[in-house]
């Protein structure tokens, strides 16, 4: 007799031959012969076609049964879409009309594309895509002789799986019962209801009817069953007792070391019970092992999941880093290969030469879907090479010997156990999916039970752990092709770091300037680029590329010096790939908003390929369009490789100084609102000559003001004159006092001030962060009528041609090349963006150069003086901004640009360019800069 994977098996295969059949009177008998046929049963024993029917209502145009087994089963067949009601109809009024020992039990219709069955005593119906019939096999299990066991209805699980598992594990902590014994045994519940639903045993639903029938309804005995069905599932069968209760005789041997520890029983309470018994009624075939990384998430303690950084992403963005890194060049190399046989086997021998290692791997979802992929892969390969002329699918004698990808290829490194222990169990899980397709296109069944390969999942912290001590690289080197490192590292800002942490990304970066500004996850690019270095020089024939999923700002601003100087030259990495700012989205419950990228590098020394790869977005939340580039920069557009690094002055002389805005250090006590400020001059009208208009960034920019005191040029006498003025300052001076920071607790000395104090004439001001939708970060003049705080910049006595060249088109560029974000706003810098902007020699310009551009400044200005009902922040929305304004800034950019020798109509990469050849000239190139600052590396 078959077993019920074999039926399964069988059913795909069946499906898939009928999926494009359509007329009923031309192919229903072989569809009924070949759907006995699927469960093992010779239809010319059991059943008849064309059954004459009597006793029906004259005139009704029937009479004959498409299929009767006796007393047990009636098929009624249709031509595809007609309507499968009027056809059951037609069935039951067949029943009704035969003899008492004809009449069968169940009635099943179709139409080729659905099918459709009733139970005639109850009248109970379930219908399903003929496509899903694998799944709905045992519903026939009256065929053979069996009755229908637990039957799950069709349900979208992910999210109510993670849900369910999260709510059964805070029951079981809240109960006392935690910790490393509470997440193994939630990492084996989840094996046992997945295989529960997937074949991983032949009867479905044993796990389901071991707790229903076997099991107390109070709970009391489920942790000592579920104790014992665990050392069962460890126990070869040959090894158990021959008077084994059959409930846990008929699971097999698991091995994997999945069940082999000992764990203390869990005290299952009723609703404990039920709650596991609810789980079961799901149906995890369903399941894609990706989502076990966000049951991970959904249990964790929210504090704790901040603090590691885990973030958890979707399919979509994992396969974002994996195609690049070698899925599409897989692809493509299959493709060629088309039906050759030699071609094929080339590159089936290929694929288990592949290492992927996630040093960051969390439940392994990357692991997951490169696994899952690699095998299709493998799998489609296989059954080009064993179709014959014909078109036919040669017989193969063991599915075993071909499959060569495993889950042994694979490696992981995570911080937390709980994840680690999901990830190496979701690998099996996969491996399982994988073996189901694998079975069901060549046409044998296979279950890959006892397990012996495994993950090499390794439970510590990344950053501590020896990558290639941990890859085990020379066990299988004559085998080794690829080594690819992948994954999304911890994201963690790096004014959120711990200290322990920010000691080791200093120690990673040792002897490099300026690493105590990087993000944590900068620790994990120049680790993987120490290790790619490693296998170039001591395994030269491992190819071998990392991609790495982080935030932004590793891409952006004062980081790219420290992180990719150091990476790209210090290590001899090149960019070969890059996924600009894109909006993260997960699967988790509360999906993390957080601004991406990939960064894909390479080994310069393993290069082969001048292609650069990169894909742009229209915004964080479109969809990636690829462009080709021939270089890609650390800030991940095409260009030189150039860093620019921070100056503390700009690079060109004559150019004027920046500032910060004036930070008031006060509390709060300096600062009026407009009601405060009307209650202030009532109560006290001399105090009108200290207050003055105070604007930040988004004051600036909207329109908005407020006021603050403003006491350098206050006499005594005065402030003595003005007690709630006095009390204002008395309640600086003790804020400042009561800080933990000495530098703040010496301002208390002079409570009176602003602790930065510049208040030129006439200033420009620049803000320090604006909507990344504008083309044109506003820029404007005040006096010193306006104080301006620490969110704005401000460069005093800057005439038209500096506020010309500073709103242009071209300083934005270059903000945007070099500047840091915001999430995805633009961060305006003084240290990088304005001083190590390439200004022109304005010695070297002629005096009509200077003019035009100071007259197109002024037309801007002037531009802008006829919205005055306007603020800048509508001037300036890229939909709004009025036509005279565009038309000024046109004429602007064009001045700019000229004196720079571009032409009208220069791209925003010519314009990069440009840029960055006169920043090389200005300051050492990068080969330079990296070559002066030694990077010391162990050897």
């Amino acid at each position: 007799m078959l077993t019920w994977n074999e039926i399964r098996t069988r059913a795909a295969q069946f499906a898939e031959r009928w999926q494009d059949a359509v007329k009923e009177n031309a192919e229903a008998q072989t569809f009924w012969n070949e759907f006995l046929a699927v469960y093992g049963i010779d239809r010319r024993r059991v059943a008849a076609f064309e059954r004459k029917v009597k006793g029906l209502p004259k005139g009704s145009g029937r009479g004959r049964i498409d299929l009767l087994w006796p007393g047990l089963f009636m098929a009624e067949h249709k031509s595809k879409g007609r309507d499968l009601d009027e056809a059951t109809q037609q069935a039951i009024e067949y029943v009704e009309v035969l003899e008492e020992h004809e009449r069968p039990q169940w009635v099943a219709v179709s139409d080729f594309g659905q099918v459709r069955l009733q139970e005639v005593a109850t009248g109970e119906a379930h219908q399903f895509a003929l496509e899903d019939l694998p799944r709905e096999v045992e519903r026939f299990a009256f065929l053979i002789g069996k009755q229908l066991r637990h039957q799950r209805e069709a349900d979208p699980v992910n999210v109510k799986a993670a849900q369910q598992m999260g709510k059964l594990h805070n029951l079981l902590e809240d109960s006392g019962y935690a910790g490393h014994h509470l997440e193994l045994l939630l990492v084996r519940l989840l094996f046992l209801l997945f295989g529960d639903d997937t074949g991983l045993w032949d009867e479905r639903g044993l796990f389901y009817d071991l707790l229903a029938e076997q099991t107390r309804s109070d709970g009391e005995d489920t942790g000592t069953v579920l104790g014992r069905l665990f050392q069962v599932l460890d126990t070869p069968r040959e090894k158990r007792q021959a008077n084994l209760p059959e409930h846990f005789a008929a699971f097999p041997y698991v091995n994997g070391e999945l069940f082999r520890e000992r764990i203390d029983l869990a005290d299952f309470s009723p609703k404990m019970r039920e709650m596991l018994l609810e789980a079961c009624m799901l149906d995890w075939g369903a399941v894609s092992p990706a989502i076990f990384g966000s049951m991970f998430q959904a249990v964790m303690d929210e504090t704790e999941r901040r603090n590691l950084g885990a973030h958890y992403t979707s399919e979509a963005n994992i396969l974002k880093a994996l195609r690049p890194l070698f899925l599409d060049d897989l692809h493509a190399e299959l493709t060629a290969a088309g039906q050759n046989k030699v071609k094929l086997q080339s590159f089936l021998s290929k694929l288990p030469g592949i290492r992927v290692l996630d040093p960051a791997c969390g439940s392994g979802n990357f692991l997951i879907l490169a696994y899952r992929e690699l095998r299709r892969l493998e799998l489609e390969a296989l059954s080009r090479l064993l179709t014959d002329r014909t078109g036919g699918l040669q017989a193969v004698t063991d599915i075993n010997l071909l499959l060569k990808v495993n889950v042994g290829q694979f490696y992981g490194i995570e911080y937390d156990e709980f994840p680690a222990q999901i990830a190496r169990v979701a690998m099996w899980l996969t491996d399982h999916q994988a073996n189901i397709e694998a079975s069901r296109k060549l046409g044998q069944n296979f279950v890959n039970l006892p397990l012996t390969q495994a993950a090499h999942i390794q439970h510590g912290d990344a950053l501590e752990t020896d990558w290639l001590q941990h890859l085990n690289l020379d066990e299988d080197l004559g085998l080794l092709s690829h080594l690819y490192i992948v994954g999304n590292p911890p994201f963690v800002g790096g004014k959120k770091m711990s200290k322990e942490q920010r000691a080791q990304v200093v120690r990673e970066f040792e002897g490099v300037k300026d690493a105590g500004v990087l993000d944590y996850v900068a620790a994990w690019y120049v680790k993987a680029a120490k290790v790619m270095q490693t296998v170039t020089r001591e395994y030269p024939n491992l190819l071998t590329a990392t991609a790495l999923v982080s935030t932004n700002s590793v891409t952006q601003g004062e980081q790219v010096a420290p992180l990719w100087g150091n990476v790209l030259e210090g290590y001899g990495q090149t960019i070969t790939a890059a996924h600009k700012t894109f909006k993260w989205s997960n699967d988790a419950p509360g999906q993390a908003a957080v601004h991406c990228v990939i960064v894909q590098f390479q080994p310069t020394a393993q290069l082969t390929s001048a292609q650069r790869r990169l894909f742009t977005y229209a915004s964080p939340t479109a969809a990636p369009l690829e462009v080709q580039a021939t270089n890609l920069t650390p800030y991940l557009t095409d260009g030189p490789s150039v860093v620019v690094r921070k100056a503390q002055q700009p690079l060109r002389a004559g150019v004027p100084p920046i500032h910060f805005g004036n930070m008031p250090l006060d509390g709060g006590n300096l600062l009026l609102t407009e009601q405060e400020r009307a209650e202030l001059l009532e109560a006290e009208p001399a105090a009108e000559k200290f207050i003055k208009p105070l604007l930040d960034a988004q004051d600036f920019l909207n329109g908005a003001t407020r006021y603050c005191l403003w006491l350098p040029e206050a006499q005594p006498a005065e402030l003595a004159k003005l007690p709630m003025v006095r009390e204002r300052i008395e309640k600086t001076k003790q804020w400042r006092l009561a800080s933990v920071a000495p530098s703040t607790q010496k301002f208390a000395q002079t409570p009176a001030l602003f602790r930065d104090r510049r208040l030129p004439e006439r200033y420009l001001v620049i803000p320090g962060f604006s909507s990344e939708r504008r083309e044109y970060v506003p820029i404007g003049y005040l006096d010193s009528e306006t104080v301006v705080n620490n969110k704005l910049y401000m460069v005093p006595d800057a005439d038209l041609y500096t506020f010309g060249i500073m709103q242009s088109r071209l300083h934005m560029d270059w903000m945007r090349h070099v500047g840091g974000r915001l999430e995805s706003r633009y961060s305006y810098t003084k240290d990088i963006v304005y001083n190590t902007f390439p200004w022109p020699d304005r010695e070297a310009l002629k005096p009509k150069q200077v003019q035009a551009v100071e007259e197109a400044a002024q037309a801007v200005l002037k531009a802008r003086a006829k919205h005055v009902a306007s603020t800048l922040a509508q001037m300036y929305d890229p939909n709004l901004m009025p036509a005279d304004l565009r038309k000024a800034h046109n004429q602007l950019d064009r001045a700019v640009e000229a004196l720079y020798g571009l032409k009208a109509g220069s791209t925003e990469a010519q314009r990069l360019s440009k840029l960055l050849e006169l920043y090389q000239e200005l300051v050492p190139t990068l080969e330079s800069q990296t070559q002066s600052k030694k990077v010391r590396r162990k050897k």
